[in-house]
């Protein structure tokens, strides 16, 4: 295995095992692509005060960090995610750069992974 502050990587291959994407961590290739997408969807959504949007796209984010075991991904954005419904822009935008930092941090480490996976695998082709 490969070093991780951010993945719990037994949780993300049991994730993969579970939906058979193992070989080719197509899931995680999704999360990774998607992340840019959705913290700047969030960030849009806090600069408008669209709380709706801000909870749909933090729902996401805390659901997918779930299942792939990036628990502090997850407990960052449960902080921000707690003052979205609380309508408090001070407190949602307060831990921001945190969530888009640990976001990308996040994101290295399941790349690895998923690189990781592909020399184990080298029949699957790149996507």
């Amino acid at each position: 295995m490969i070093s991780s502050r951010y993945v719990e990587q037994d949780v993300t291959l049991a994730l993969l095992n579970s939906i058979g994407d193992e070989n080719s961590g197509r899931f995680v290739l999704d999360f990774i692509n998607l992340w840019e997408t959705r913290s700047q969807r969030l960030m849009n959504a806090l600069t408008s005060r669209d709380f709706d949007d801000a909870d749909v796209v933090l729902l996401s984010i805390r659901s997918s960090s779930t299942m792939l075991g990036a628990w502090p991904l997850e407990a960052i954005a449960g902080m921000v995610h707690s003052a979205v419904k609380r309508a408090d822009i001070a407190g949602s935008v307060t831990h921001l750069s945190r969530l888009r930092d640990v976001g990308a941090e996040t994101c290295r480490e399941l790349l690895a992974l998923r690189e990781h996976l592909r020399t184990r695998h080298p029949m699957v082709e790149a996507n």
